[in-house]
């Protein structure tokens, strides 16, 4: 947000030297599409530090990868735009190229895990985040609880071991 405060300034100062204020002076629309372009680019930006929070950074990486070759696809199929300016077919080729990477790397680390978590065992810890904390914790709820349950029957057993104690000494009497 504060990068777009201080270029504020250099991009009013663009506009008045460019004469986009006359253009937009002069046509209506720009009245109320550029207004509409703020709120979206607000509501977009918001989202994205929103999901930036939400979403583990690999995926949160990923997809701001997979954002750019969208915009491509999009300029080149409903925009028209030709494949020729500013050098954009090698950059999105690299873009391209670089999720083509990660997507391997991705499925030879998911397969990895898949076979580590077959060898391990399915309760028990395992590197690399599996299995999920969420079961973690319910194993060690059961295990408190197996604790638990042991205990009282311990207790239980105590009891009636000082029964039959107890009706042992009445039968010697």
């Amino acid at each position: 947000m504060s990068d777009l405060t201080l270029l504020t300034p250099v991009v009013l100062l663009m506009l008045y030297t460019s004469g986009g204020f006359s253009m937009a002076a002069q046509n209506m629309k720009f009245w109320y599409l550029l207004p509409l372009l703020g709120a979206f680019s607000a509501l977009a930006m918001s989202l994205t530090m929103l999901a930036s929070s939400k979403l583990p950074v690999s995926l949160f990486g990923a997809l701001s990868y997979i954002e750019p070759m969208l915009l491509f696809v999009l300029s080149i199929t409903v925009l028209s735009q030709s494949l020729d300016e500013g050098g954009s077919l090698f950059m999105y080729g690299m873009i391209t190229a670089a999720l083509l990477v990660m997507i391997v790397d991705s499925a030879i680390g998911y397969l990895s895990r898949r076979r580590s978590d077959h060898l391990h065992g399915y309760r028990e810890p395992q590197v690399g985040g599996f299995p999920p904390r969420r079961r973690l914790i319910n194993h060690r709820i059961d295990g408190a609880l197996k604790a638990h349950r042991f205990r009282k029957i311990r207790r239980y057993q105590r009891k009636m071991d000082k029964i039959q104690r107890k009706i042992e000494q009445l039968d010697a009497k």
